[in-house]
């Protein structure tokens, strides 16, 4: 074997090594070793078998000796082959050579070949981090809908056609593939930056060619979006953030800021907190950062109250310590009572102690804000405090006190609630009274305990000058047989709209059927007038359980041949498929007959509704309008469509063959 010394290519050989500065090949590894050249006097088994103990099979390993044996060597995985004779200096421009063109191509993305991430991370760091250059970072707006909707392979030609775009006009610059539709480019100066605002403007004037030609009219497509509903998606847009690297020390802080930038752009709000921003990075804060931003800004009492209450209202856990210092410490009381909120806000149980100490403030503001706050922090536990809070002087504790035992959910709760549903105390200034009434009625709301419910209908039969929409808001939330009877006896009376505007907080499972056919039969008896009034209804009877009776269905299917309203009618449909109601044979036609004479306009979701109704092959729809579904703007009508066509195809077979038999 050679002689040892240092270098990142190797020599396997018993004779002199022809290449000054080559390594032995036991101190090399897969992390240090670029390329190997191999004597041609070796055996090609034992070198395959060194190669991969020391370096491993993606090294670049190349034969040194005569020519006669090339094609043995070549056949044992030889990268290559030099003549005996070639120069030193040769020999190590060959194996350098060698090894960059191998180690870019083992690095750049396949679909692209473009650079991958590893050459990107170094140029960056090299480039920008180092060399204050700059990195545009670019994505496509809307190519994940595009690619979803039009399939792979044409997502992959727009990938092609941007890394040919951009490789064209940053010409001298580097460019790389960070993977999907992402891409990076390193340069600097004005000329760098033309040519990323010259590659951003031909692309997008290119990507609406990319679309088929209904689409393309269209400006955009319809995908289905994260939620699994279809929305639209305009062409796609190329995005660009240029950034440089001040006040950056890794290529990840490069690639945030990065992403902030292109939020910017955009006119979104950046992702930030309290915490960051008085700690001045990804600290935790402490109270003389508190304090260090008050001696430096000068903010007056407003601006300190925003910014606490925005640590509360983002959740910024880290900035706990620092509002119970502020709480604990502060002498404006308003600047507590905001520290107290915002501790309610964030919710973290280290607070609970200042703020069961809020609780006895002098200052009535922090003391409801610490009583309002402590059911988020303490849960069940904050029952026992929330107790004493009831009797506080002030009716603006007691008040969050009642509605904050409803949120903690402690069994004495609905005792307390039930006393002040009850009380008749006429020593109390009347409006605090009257306001106190509605805190424990959004209590008992909030508890959700059916027992409370005879306690809210005292209050709604006595009417001591609380709102009727708070009462019945919390009756409907209560349920049971006891609000039914009394919503049965609201709409004899006529006495039903507070009720219709809150139906959807009712929750009629678990009722005995002939409560349900009852409150159907009262409900569906309604004239109403107003369209909105009439899809609450709809809306609510749709989540009845169970099937519908004969003189529901009845009502429900002759409603279908009164509506004009598109939103009505598709609360209609929505209530016919949830409680299982059959179209009668003629009702599609009909509807059909209605919407092409323009009488009736049907939304996107009840035309879907209508064509599963025509897949099942019982109901005529004509070829004339399923073929004009087929060619809608829409793209969930369409597939709907195509689906009918295919399950009505299917059934004719099924149908032709059973004949046949």
């Amino acid at each position: 074997m050679g002689e040892q010394s240092s270098g990142r290519f190797a020599w396997i050989g018993d004779e002199e090594s022809p290449f000054p500065g080559s390594a032995s090949i036991e101190n090399c590894n897969c992390g240090n070793c670029s390329a190997i050249l191999v004597s041609g006097s070796q055996d090609p088994d034992r070198v395959l078998e060194i190669v991969r103990k020391y370096c491993g099979p993606e090294v670049p390993w190349l034969v040194y000796g005569s020519e006669e044996n090339m094609e043995r060597w070549l056949d044992a995985g030889a990268t290559g082959f030099l003549t005996a004779g070639t120069s030193g200096t040769a020999i190590q421009a060959t194996l350098h050579g060698i090894s960059i063109l191998l180690e870019n191509a083992s690095t750049r993305n396949p679909l692209s070949g473009l650079p991958g991430n590893i050459n990107i991370a170094s140029r960056l760091k090299s480039d920008v981090l180092e060399e204050h250059g700059l990195a545009a970072y670019f994505d496509i707006a809307g190519f994940k809908p595009f690619n979803d909707y039009y399939g792979f392979s044409r997502g992959d030609a727009v990938l092609r056609s941007l890394a040919a775009i951009l490789t064209e006009n940053l010409s001298g610059y580097f460019v790389g593939h960070v993977g999907g539709d992402d891409f990076v480019a390193v340069g600097k100066g004005d000329d760098f930056e033309e040519s990323v605002k010259r590659a951003t403007r031909i692309f997008n004037g290119r990507a609406g060619g990319f679309y088929s030609g209904k689409d393309h009219a269209a400006g955009g497509i319809e995908a289905l979006d994260r939620s699994g509903e279809f929305r639209f998606y305009p062409v796609m847009d190329l995005t660009v953030s240029v950034v440089d690297g001040k006040e950056c020390s890794s290529v990840e802080q490069l690639a945030r800021r990065a992403g902030l930038e292109k939020k910017r752009l955009k006119g979104e709000l950046l992702p930030d907190t309290v915490a960051s921003f008085l700690s001045g990075g990804d600290g935790i804060p402490e109270y003389q950062d508190f304090m260090e931003w008050l001696r430096k800004s000068k903010p007056d009492t407003l601006q300190i109250k925003a910014l606490i209450e925005s640590a509360g209202i983002l959740g910024d856990t880290k900035m706990t310590g620092c509002l119970i210092e502020i709480l604990n410490r502060e002498k404006d009381h308003k600047i507590r009572k905001s520290a107290a909120r915002a501790l309610g806000n964030v919710a973290g149980q280290d607070s609970a102690e200042a703020l069961k100490t809020a609780l006895k403030d002098g200052n009535v503001h922090v003391r409801t804000a610490a009583t309002m706050a402590i059911p988020f922090v303490m849960g069940v536990e904050a029952g026992a405090f929330l107790k004493d809070a009831v009797e506080d002087g002030s009716t603006w504790v007691r008040r969050a006190a009642l509605r904050g035992l409803g949120i903690s959910g402690w069994h004495g709760a609905a005792g307390i609630l039930r006393s002040e549903l009850e009380r008749h105390d006429e020593g109390r200034f009347w409006l605090n009274r009257r306001q106190e009434l509605s805190a424990a009625l959004e209590g008992a709301a909030f508890l959700g305990d059916p027992l409370l419910a005879d306690a809210v209908v005292h209050i709604l039969r006595e009417n001591p000058g609380v709102k009727k929409e708070i009462v019945w808001k919390t009756l409907l939330t209560l349920g049971g047989q006891i609000c039914v009877n009394e919503m049965l006896n609201a709409v004899e009376c006529g006495d039903y709209f507070d009720i219709l505007r809150q139906l959807d907080r009712f929750d009629p499972h678990g009722l005995p059927s002939e409560s349900v056919n009852k409150l159907e039969t009262a409900l569906t008896g309604l004239d109403l007038r107003r369209g909105i009034d009439r899809i609450q209804v709809l809306t609510f009877l749709g989540r009845v359980p169970g099937k519908a009776s004969v003189e529901f269905s009845k009502w429900l299917l002759d409603n279908i041949e009164k509506t004009d309203d598109s939103h009505e009618f598709e609360a209609l449909l929505e209530t016919l498929k949830s409680r299982e109601v059959t179209p009668r044979g003629f009702d599609l036609a009909r509807i059909v007959d209605r919407t092409t004479g323009d009488k009736l306009k049907l939304t996107r979701k009840a035309i879907v509704s209508m064509l599963r109704w025509a897949s099942t092959g019982k109901y005529a729809l004509s070829k004339t309008y399923l073929e004009k579904l087929l060619r809608h703007d829409s793209r969930e009508i369409r597939n709907a469509a195509a689906r009918t066509v295919i399950s009505l195809a299917r059934k004719q077979t099924e149908y032709k063959k059973s004949s046949n038999h």
